[in-house]
């Protein structure tokens, strides 16, 4: 299993050797430290690996209000009890480059490029940076718009108020750089034990390292799909290198196969490396509580009969059955034993099945499904074991388990997956870049996604809504319903991106491929939102970048339509595009 938990041993290893064979006359020489250029690149690479990897899982899932806005843009999760004002409707806050330390791992990575000359694994550490470069600046300038990027990280050099490119710009230096990156590992042709123990994502594995480059390549690739014409007159021609990628897989390897997903692994072991929503990090569980679904994934999943569902997300622990026991409300004991509130009759507003989401940017959502303190105090008089702390809703679904685990082996951090690859791959052939079935690239994306999560044919997954019972899961069926049906669709882009939706789940990406193409329809599903329908669409410059950087950042900000630097404003890269709204 990849895990970070190589890199904290590795480093205290590191720091008990260099203390080692000193002399007396080396009493000025701190004997614990060493020089930053008498760290092995080994280590480096290991701590840009892992400090990517904590970071997204901080972006992704961390249960904390500054943290955790776009799994709740994108409704796979609301805020309750606090922090909604932020999560919920959007009251975005500014980031600078340092914002969820991002600008570690960007910074380190192009260290390690400049480690990387004269070592034993120099081609190897050189095509790993130039990989993690990209991916870091790619989520930058996709986030924010316009963005350093030639000046970036010069600051040993005198540029201390870097200019800031274009993003078209950015972008073609980053897919020049992914193709240099394959180039380069070519060159790799073995790698030293050492450092294939350091590496904590593929072993030293030179081809899972180039496949995790082109499948990043085609992503950017296709984010650009709105503006071929842009990238065509400064010299990329988008659709001609995606094909170009794809049709030569021998050069171009991909990751199709969840076995060969670029994820990295949580041990565990301390807070240093453990899922942010575990214990270690979190030993007030309400936090982990308050963040509920989103009423959409969930509803999207359980008409779907889809199997991820149940391995994403927990049943109320309160079941509400419309049976006359009495009154118009009863809480009480059902024969089998289990807490259940009966209604006499059918209440607006109220949802009955096993799992219920929140509905999105509600302006109460501690209320939501006829949730009151009484109720509460009831079901834990009937059942103390029953959660009724801090952000309980019992009548509403948690997170699953795993979410408040401090490892689990169905939820790594994954920088990019193969349901994602076969998914754009699926888009790509229908819009006519490359040839092959877009309807077997469709479907493919959704196994690899089930396999991801440890989801066979046959497992007892899958919730029937219509008699609340979890019955055997038909893989087959399941994949061939969603062939028909996506052959059915008049615009096959959404049946491809609602899943890109869902496999993105605990991923940033979905927000990406929203943004680019407005699917699924999101903005439907806001019941109080601060405007309407809309969902933001950047984050906007923090304010230490304005006091130290603010002419470059105020000429940044005049790119963007309107040129306002908040989460309103649309960068180049949606600009002109009428998407997402």
């Amino acid at each position: 299993m990849k895990s970070l938990h190589l890199f904290y041993k590795g480093v205290l290893f590191l720091f008990i050797l260099s203390g080692c064979g000193k002399t007396l006359t080396d009493t000025n020489i701190n004997p614990n430290t060493l020089l930053a250029e008498q760290v092995n690149p080994a280590f480096i690479m290991s701590q840009v690996i892992s400090s990517s990897a904590m970071t997204m899982a901080l972006t992704e899932f961390a249960g904390n209000t500054t943290q955790c806005v776009l799994p709740a843009a994108m409704q796979y999760v609301q805020q309750d009890f606090s922090g909604i004002a932020i999560t919920n409707t959007f009251g975005w806050k500014s980031g600078d480059w340092a914002y969820r330390q991002f600008y570690l791992a960007l910074s380190n990575s192009a260290y390690l490029e400049k480690r990387a000359a004269g070592t034993a694994d120099s081609a190897f550490f050189r095509g790993i940076a130039l990989i993690m470069k990209s991916y870091w600046f790619g989520y930058y300038t996709s986030s924010w718009g316009d963005i350093p990027f030639s000046e970036a990280m010069r600051g040993t050099e005198g540029v201390l108020k870097p200019a800031f490119d274009k993003q078209q710009d950015v972008f073609k230096g980053i897919l020049n750089d992914l193709e240099m990156a394959n180039t380069t590992l070519k060159k790799a042709t073995s790698v030293t034990t050492f450092t294939q123990s350091a590496d904590i994502l593929f072993k030293g594995n030179v081809q899972k390292w180039r496949a995790f480059a082109n499948s990043l390549h085609i992503r950017f690739l296709m984010r650009l799909s709105e503006k071929t014409n842009d990238m065509q007159a400064i010299g990329v021609d988008v659709k001609s290198e995606f094909k170009k990628i794809v049709a030569d897989p021998a050069n171009y390897p991909l990751i199709v196969n969840s076995s060969d997903n670029a994820a990295v692994y949580f041990p565990g072991t301390s807070a240093l490396d453990s899922w942010p929503l575990g214990p270690f990090n979190q030993p007030d569980p309400s936090v982990y509580y308050r963040l509920k679904p989103g009423a959409p994934i969930i509803n999207f999943l359980k008409n779907s009969h889809d199997p991820r569902l149940t391995v994403w997300f927990k049943p109320v622990d309160v079941p509400t059955i419309i049976r006359d026991a009495g009154a118009d409300e009863v809480i009480m004991k059902d024969t089998d034993g289990k807490v259940k509130r009966f209604l006499r009759t059918y209440q607006e507003g109220v949802d009955t099945s096993l799992y219920v989401g929140l509905k999105v940017a509600l302006p109460n959502p501690d209320t939501y499904n006829k949730k009151t303190p009484a109720a509460v105090n009831t079901v834990k008089t009937l059942d103390p074991a029953i959660y009724t702390a801090g952000a309980a809703n019992p009548f509403v679904s948690y997170l699953a388990n795993m979410f408040r685990d401090n490892a689990n082996a169905n939820l790594p951090v994954v920088f990019i997956s193969a349901s994602e690859v076969n998914l754009t791959l699926a888009e790509a052939a229908v819009r006519g870049w490359i040839s092959g079935s877009a309807v077997d690239y469709y479907t493919k994306g959704i196994s690899t996604s089930f396999n991801q999560y440890g989801i066979s044919d046959g497992d007892k997954k899958v919730y029937n809504p219509e008699n609340h019972q979890i019955e055997a899961f038909d893989l087959n069926a399941f994949l061939t319903n969603a062939a028909t049906a996506f052959k059915a669709a008049p615009d096959k882009i959404l049946p491809i991106m609602e899943q890109v939706w869902v496999a993105d789940f605990t991923s940033v990406e979905a927000w990406f491929n929203w943004r680019r193409t407005g699917y699924p329809n999101l903005g439907k599903n806001i019941v109080s939102g601060p405007q309407g329908e809309k969902i933001p669409v950047r984050f906007f410059y923090g304010a230490n970048e304005k006091n130290f950087n603010g002419d470059n950042v105020n000429a940044a900000i005049q790119n963007l339509q309107p040129a306002v630097d908040d989460q309103w404003s649309k960068m180049w890269l949606i600009q002109g595009t009428g998407k997402p709204w």
